[in-house]
């Protein structure tokens, strides 16, 4: 209860009205008291001085004559009901008359023996509710007698306990009515006060489209229209940030870099998608190698690989909720440029080495000429040199028609090609060649399969094919080309039963310069660049080249080419 405004305002209003209340009734009660105690005073030292001191001045009155007087003046005066004492002493401080009578054993007071000094005495006593006076009395400059007195304020202390009775109801009166008008204004004030913590707590809960339904002009008025306002602000705001949000998580979630991003105490608070895919669930061994080499990674990027990708990982510090320092990740795929950069070196060793060996054997032929003179052996051996530079023409030619074929340079003479014409032509030309190895050439292809190509790249690519199967089929060795359609594709295969090629080297047949066994490939004048070169030249048409092959079994390879639509 105490922690709301309205009780609080109630408590701090009835206390400052009992503190007015209490300070107030302090100085009315003091001044009343005073009021009364300066009145009784005033009387008494009228009465004392108008007749008793002028007529005990005179020093030959005897004590019955004192006496005598003291008791005609109490009887005379209107103030003796108030006086419950009254002395007389002479100027040792004997009992000349008193009223009422006493003891003649008697001993001044303090008073009485300050007034014989020449000093006059009032004072409150207020344990016996009195007031004492003692007054000197003198004949000239000596003090002859003393007079002492003690008058009752029994009827001010009445009349001032009657007074704090009619204030104290006053104040109960007082503080009920005020305590009834601070609640009213603690009800005016906290009701907007509340409506509005009310719907600012709505506000806190995220429904920015609530009313505040508070219409007045006052301060509590102009902070619910500050309320408005900023409700409609932060709705603008919250909006933008949602979509500057949105387009953010859109942006990160399509990036084709991974994006990982891991706080202080090294939890992962976002990855996206890429990141996934590329880290699945190695995240724990990335994050530790990357931290186990940040020394390293300060100075170059770091490259990580990981089942087959290869990625090149930069980095990027943030504050974090902890004001710790968390990291970003930048995982960039540079798995294809890595292999390019593996194949291009790969090339280069590779074109080096085709072009040394024939090299060499041109160079140690045409040195050895220089000291032969037999001109058989010369011609073998100019035989020789031809037959290398023959081997290193068709070596550059092959490697400037791939090269062509990387450019996007349209080397393709399109025009209606009879693909089951095209079949049997190129197994005519090459039966001869089967039949120097006693290999069986078969050949089974449907009629009229027009499809739009280039005659001369088909012819060279079925060459290859079946050159291959030729040259690597064992001697009696059986070689089966067909030929097949369907609607939207025209398939040629070539099989044979030849040894084979091992699993693990189907997916790279049609690398440049690759062999399965490169020894005998060289042997056989080999480049390794014609499945490579039948590749490209498929994949110009819009068609590919598929391979399937069991080691001792065989080898089966089929071009894919899409049919000619009327």
């Amino acid at each position: 209860m105490t922690r709301s405004i309205e009780s609080r305002l109630i408590i701090v209003f009835g206390l400052l009205i009992l503190m007015l209340m209490f300070i107030s009734s302090f100085f009315v009660i003091d001044r009343t008291k005073n009021y009364f105690y300066e009145d009784i005073q005033k009387k008494i030292e009228f009465m004392v001085s108008s007749s008793l001191l002028r007529v005990l001045e005179d020093k030959n009155l005897t004590q019955e004559k004192i006496q005598a007087i003291v008791d005609q003046s109490m009887k005379q005066s209107q103030y003796g009901f108030m006086i419950q004492k009254l002395i007389v002493t002479d100027s040792r401080g004997r009992l000349l008359a008193s009223f009422p009578r006493m003891d003649i054993s008697f001993f001044p007071s303090d008073e009485i023996l300050t007034s014989l000094a020449g000093y006059k005495v009032v004072k409150q006593d207020v344990e016996n509710q009195t007031m004492i006076f003692a007054f000197p009395v003198k004949s000239g400059r000596t003090v002859e007698r003393a007079l002492y007195l003690e008058v009752s304020v029994q009827s001010v202390l009445a009349t001032v306990t009657d007074i704090k009775n009619i204030l104290l109801m006053a104040y109960v009166v007082a503080m009920i009515f005020s305590l009834f008008i601070g609640f009213l204004f603690a009800k005016t004030l906290s009701n907007p006060l509340r409506k509005l913590t009310k719907q600012a707590l709505e506000m806190a809960q995220g429904n920015l489209d609530v009313r505040i339904e508070i219409s007045s002009q006052d301060e509590i008025g102009k902070l619910a229209s500050a309320f408005r306002t900023m409700a409609t602000n932060v709705k603008k705001y919250i909006s933008a940030l949602e979509f500057e949000k949105q387009k953010l998580e859109r942006i990160l979630q399509n990036m084709s870099d991974g994006v990982l991003a891991v706080n202080s105490k090294n939890e992962i608070i976002h990855i996206n998608e890429s990141a996934k895919r590329f880290l699945k669930d190695d995240i724990e061994r990335f994050l530790q190698q990357v931290q186990s080499n940040r020394d390293l990674e300060l100075l170059q990027p770091l490259i990580y690989e990981v089942d087959g990708w290869t990625l090149e990982v930069s980095t990027a510090a943030f504050i974090d909720s902890y004001q710790g320092t968390g990291t970003i990740f930048i995982l960039h795929d540079i798995t294809q440029q890595a292999k390019l950069d593996r194949m291009r070196k790969q090339f280069v060793a590779d074109v080096s080495h085709e072009l040394r060996t024939p090299i060499t054997t041109i160079k140690t032929y045409s040195e050895t000429l220089l000291d032969v003179d037999d001109e058989t052996v010369k011609k073998k051996f100019l035989n020789v040199i031809i037959k290398e530079c023959d081997r290193m023409t068709r070596l550059i030619s092959d490697l400037l028609y791939l090269s062509r074929l990387d450019s996007g340079e349209n080397i393709l003479k399109i025009e209606e090609v009879n693909v089951g014409e095209l079949v049997r032509f190129v197994c005519e030309k090459m039966r001869i060649h089967a039949k120097k190895k006693n290999q069986k050439l078969l050949c089974s292809t449907q009629e009229n399969v027009v499809i739009e190509a280039d005659r001369d790249r088909l012819e060279q690519v079925l060459i290859n094919l079946i050159n291959n199967a030729v040259v690597y089929v064992q001697e009696g060795g059986q070689i089966e080309v067909g030929l097949e359609k369907d609607e939207e594709h025209v398939r040629i295969t070539v099989k044979d039963n030849g040894p084979g090629i091992p699993q693990e080297d189907l997916p790279r047949i049609f690398e440049r310069f690759y062999r399965v066994d490169k020894a005998r490939s060289r042997s056989l004048g080999g480049s390794g660049l014609g499945l490579s070169i039948a590749d490209e030249i498929v994949k110009a048409h819009g068609g590919k080249i598929l391979v399937e092959s069991k080691e001792g079994v065989g080898t089966k390879f089929t071009v894919v080419l899409p049919i000619k639509k009327n």
